[in-house]
């Protein structure tokens, strides 16, 4: 390559990796942040954990006792010499018995089976929002005066009648309580537009990485392997990096947002929940970019890679059909049990593919160039000595 070549071929290269990175960091924001499903399954598994699970059952009970006053009911039910204990009773219901009965509620599988159902509704409701739909009133989330807001009060009633409490709601409660604003007006605004972008960044992003590739790689005349090579090693570098990424910053997150030293085991549950499909993005980064590297060195010209071409060889020339039916069947095993595979895109799967394909037809040429079928010797002829 000349030098100026070599220039645009790296520079290609570096903003490749970049937007890769980029890339990785869109794909998972509308994944887990857009898609019903995965919001759901989180939601599910946020559920299932003992120390979360009972944070939602405190809440929960807090909420209830701010429209229940429970220490007048004690009150009223103590004989005369107990009464002054109302107070110590209603903090233990309070931080003991109701979040604990909460607790044994919550770890049903219908009310868990509801719990998911409930979060999907109420997120493709909010996506709507996010995409520019007003609701005006939508079942329990409204975008009244601009904001986004989603009323949690009928669900308190609920959990009042299963106590037995639905005729003791304090009649001067705030008729604002169970009702959490999630974005003021402004921010919606801010949060409609950040969707649109993120929409079309998504796939555009991934189509520029793959084509910055291979016009790299294409232009690296008589470099092309180092160039896969290299390529095969960001992939790599951009895994590792989102790995150590979503640990030291969700460390960091948790330790800023949590003064509690007692809350911060479960925010960081939360945290790798719902940050599970970048961990699994990352990893097949490394997975991916490691198979690159294995098909440079496998093409290279090192003996344990031509011994691996020459076996090869006869497969490639004489059962073709075989070596492509294998090929499939372990890309379908990969595409079965390797990370995010329920979440994959068909565009995604259909890169992968045509890439996997462009690889193993040019190993094939190369091998059959290198061992060509050795033609019979003529008739009525001797072969010489050797």
């Amino acid at each position: 390559m000349s030098k100026k070549r070599g220039f645009l071929v790296w520079g290609l290269f570096v903003l490749a990796t970049i937007l890769m990175f980029v890339s990785s960091l869109t794909v998972w924001s509308k994944r887990q942040l857009l898609d019903d499903q995965a919001w759901a399954d989180s939601s599910t598994q946020l559920l299932a954990n003992d120390e979360v699970r009972g944070a939602i059952a405190q809440k929960l009970t807090d909420a209830l006792f701010q429209r229940v006053d429970v220490e007048a009911q004690l009150r009223e039910r103590l004989p005369a010499q107990r009464k002054g204990t109302a107070v110590a009773l209603a903090a233990a219901l309070q931080n003991t018995v109701v979040p604990a009965a909460a607790d044994r509620l919550l770890q049903r599988p219908r009310v868990q089976t509801l719990w998911e159902n409930l979060n999907k509704r109420a997120h493709a409701g909010v996506v709507k929002v996010l995409e520019g739909e007003d609701l005006g009133k939508n079942g329990n989330l409204s975008t009244a005066n601009g904001a986004d807001t989603l009323d949690l009060r009928p669900a308190i009633t609920r959990l009042a009648t299963r106590l037995g409490l639905e005729d003791k709601l304090k009649a001067n409660a705030d008729p604002n309580a169970g009702q959490l604003v999630i974005m003021k007006s402004d921010q919606l605004g801010a949060a409609q537009t950040a969707v649109k972008i993120l929409k079309a960044l998504s796939s555009l992003l991934l189509l520029a990485v793959v084509a910055l590739y291979a016009l790299a790689i294409y232009l690296a005349h008589g470099r092309r392997r180092l160039l896969l090579g290299a390529t095969g090693a960001s992939l790599v570098f951009v895994g590792l990096l989102i790995a150590s990424l979503r640990r030291f910053l969700g460390d960091a997150i948790v330790d800023s947002l949590v003064k509690t030293e007692a809350n911060k085991h479960p925010v960081s549950v939360i945290w790798a929940i719902e940050t599970s499909v970048l961990r699994d993005i990352a990893i097949i980064l490394v997975v991916y970019g490691a198979l690159v590297l294995l098909a440079t060195a496998l093409a290279g010209p090192n003996r344990p890679a031509v011994a691996v071409r020459r076996s090869l060889a006869p497969s490639f020339r004489d059962h073709p059909i075989v070596v492509w039916v294998a090929a499939l069947f372990l890309f379908l095993i990969l595409l079965a049990v390797g990370p995010t595979a329920g979440n994959r895109q068909l565009l995604g799967v259909a890169l992968l593919a045509a890439t996997t394909a462009i690889a193993i037809e040019a190993l094939r040429r190369q091998t059959l160039r290198e061992f060509p079928e050795t033609p019979p010797p003529a008739l009525g002829k001797t072969p010489g000595p050797t």
